[in-house]
Order: C-alpha cells, then sequence, then structure tokens
C-alpha cells in the first residue's frame, strides 16, 4: 500500500487525510500540539474562544454533501442571529445575511477533533526540509527524528512554507506562488450574559474589522460573555512582531470604540497572532502535484480562504491522488 505523509493536520490536510482512508497508508504530521489549522479554539479556564476562523458558510452542493455526517452527528450547527454593521460606535445597519453561518461545537476545532478520529496524527512535529533527488523520500523531524519514507509527501502549509520544505526535491520549481496577509484576534471574557441581539459586526474604520461573540454559538456556555475581534490585516502588518500582551490593551481599546455600549470590566483580555492567517493574493491554481507524482500541496491557497474552497481543493487533489492508487 502506497505511504503518503501529508503536513500539516488543519481541515485542508484532514480533509485529504480522511479521502484518502482505506486507500493509501496516511501519516498526517503536525507542528503544534494538535490538529485544526486555524479552525483553533482556545480555552482560557472556563472561557473558550473561536480565535481563528468564527465560522463558514457551504454554497455547493458538493460541499454539502461533504457536511452531511458532520451535521448529523451534531459536529457542525447552524449559527442563528443578527450580523450587524458598526461604525464610529454606533449600529449603521443590519447586515443581510443570505447564507446560512455555521460553526463548530463545541468550538470550530471540532471538525479537526472529528476528522481526525481515525488517522495517524503526529502532532508536535516540525517536519525538516526534504533532501535532493525524487522520491521516495525520508522525512525527519527538525529535531533529527526518523519519520519514516513516503513514497508521496503533500504540504498543506502556506506556499513559502512549503517552498521551504520542498526546495531541494525534484520538481518543486513550479510550485504555485501565493502571498498571505495577517491578523491578530483579540479574546475578551465577561462574567456576565450577553444582552444585545446580535451574534457579530462588521466594524467600519479603525483596526478592528469583525466583532464575534463565541457565547452566542451553540453549544457554548452562556452565563458568560466571550468576544473575539479580528483585526484588519493593514493593521497587522506594521505590528506583526509586537509581543500580542503589548498590542492586547491597544486593540481593547479599539473594541470599546467600536462598540455601541460601554463594555463591562472584563476578566480576561488576551491577544492572538496569527501571521498566515488568509490568502492575500492568488490566481486561485487548484491543488498541484508534480509530474512524478512524488510531491503534491493544497491549501487556501489554491482557491481562497474559505473552509469550503479549502476543503474542496483538497477533496480535488484526493481524486486526482487516487488515480495512482490500486
Amino acid at each position: 500500500m502506497k505511504r503518503i505523509a501529508i503536513i500539516g493536520a488543519g481541515l485542508s490536510g484532514l480533509t485529504l487525510a480522511q479521502a484518502l482512508k482505506g486507500r493509501a497508508e496516511v501519516t498526517v504530521i503536525e507542528k503544534a500540539r494538535g490538529p485544526g489549522g486555524r479552525t483553533a479554539s482556545r480555552r482560557e479556564g472556563v472561557y473558550r474562544f473561536d480565535h481563528g476562523a468564527p465560522c463558514f458558510t457551504a454554497r455547493t452542493p458538493a460541499f454539502l454533501a461533504w457536511l452531511a455526517p458532520l451535521l448529523t452527528a451534531g459536529v457542525v450547527a447552524e449559527w442563528p442571529g443578527a450580523v450587524i454593521n458598526l461604525q464610529a460606535g454606533r449600529v449603521a445597519g443590519i447586515r443581510h445575511q443570505s447564507e446560512r453561518l455555521l460553526v463548530g461545537v463545541p468550538g470550530m476545532n471540532a471538525l479537526a477533533g472529528h476528522l481526525a478520529g481515525a488517522i495517524d496524527v503526529r502532532a508536535g512535529t516540525d517536519v525538516a526540509p526534504l533532501g535532493g533527488g525524487a522520491g521516495p523520500y525520508p522525512l525527519a523531524s527538525v529535531s533529527g527524528e526518523a519519520l519514516g519514507t513516503f513514497d508521496l509527501v503533500v504540504s498543506t502549509a502556506p506556499t513559502h512554507q512549503t517552498r521551504a520544505l520542498f526546495s531541494a526535491a525534484a520538481g518543486a520549481a513550479v510550485l504555485p506562488e501565493a502571498t498571505m496577509k495577517p491578523r491578530h484576534a483579540l479574546m475578551v471574557a465577561i462574567d456576565k450574559p450577553w444582552f444585545e441581539g446580535w451574534v457579530a459586526a462588521r466594524v467600519r474604520g479603525g483596526p478592528l474589522r469583525w466583532i464575534t461573540v463565541d457565547s452566542s454559538k451553540p453549544g457554548r456556555a452562556r452565563d458568560v460573555t466571550t468576544l473575539v475581534a479580528q483585526t484588519r490585516s493593514r493593521w497587522s502588518r506594521p505590528n506583526c512582531d509586537t509581543p500580542a500582551e503589548l498590542l492586547a490593551p491597544m486593540l481593547l481599546h479599539a473594541l470599546r470604540a467600536a462598540l455601541p455600549f460601554d463594555l463591562p470590566e472584563p476578566v480576561l483580555v488576551k491577544a492572538h497572532r496569527w501571521r498566515s492567517a488568509l490568502v492575500d493574493h492568488s490566481e486561485r491554481p487548484g491543488p498541484w502535484i508534480a509530474p512524478d507524482g512524488s510531491l503534491a500541496a493544497t491549501g487556501d491557497w489554491a482557491g481562497t480562504s474559505r473552509i469550503e474552497e479549502v476543503c474542496l481543493a483538497a477533496l480535488d487533489l484526493a481524486e486526482i491522488i487516487k488515480r495512482d492508487l490500486p
């Protein structure tokens, strides 16, 4: 059976791994402590925050079919409620939502956790760049641990990381290019229930772009309020190397200025940086595979950073790979 290594345990890598399960011997290798990628959720004591992707939508029959078992299992649920515009501390209208907002339950990382359930995932392992020549490729961690030899190595990392990983390997020079943009997430907890009639807001002007009321999502604790405010990339770029703990007070000030009410005193305020949060520019090339079939790559650069497109690109790559599997 063909041995396949997938670098990255975000939705892209795990969707691909699930689609190949049973057809190949698949190992997913993740440098973080666990799966999730940008669908990460974070616990701070009793508080939970979706500090990566706050939600997603489904526009195509193919993605709806892929989601069906997750909806049936309760891993994904609709997130109802009003979404508003905020400008200069006042409500500037209700946003028309033509699509259902969907979330993981009890956190966005539930999607990744569910997909990883029957997959061999090696977390906390940073893969060293591949050696020269063609496959099969022996992989090792940056600390020197041997990870095995694989007939196909797939990267789901951003393209600059994929290029560094594959730089010495044959056929990698034709990898697509895409640039990524950063974002910061501010996490705020208040020991009171949410008292407004909306669940998310688009902010016009200032460093913040979106505010989401995480505690209003299905499966979350409703006796407290947890807010996540995401920044504009043009604000995050010059602040990318500033320690998050120094940015948290600045972002809290921006949150207070954006809200149309006086924010109660938070019991927790933290910021997190996503250096490669969203694809900035891509030709939407779709997933990539080397001519000899020993290297491949996919991710949001293959289309956009929408969860739907990320998963569908992974499923497209799975179909390409399956053509060479018994």
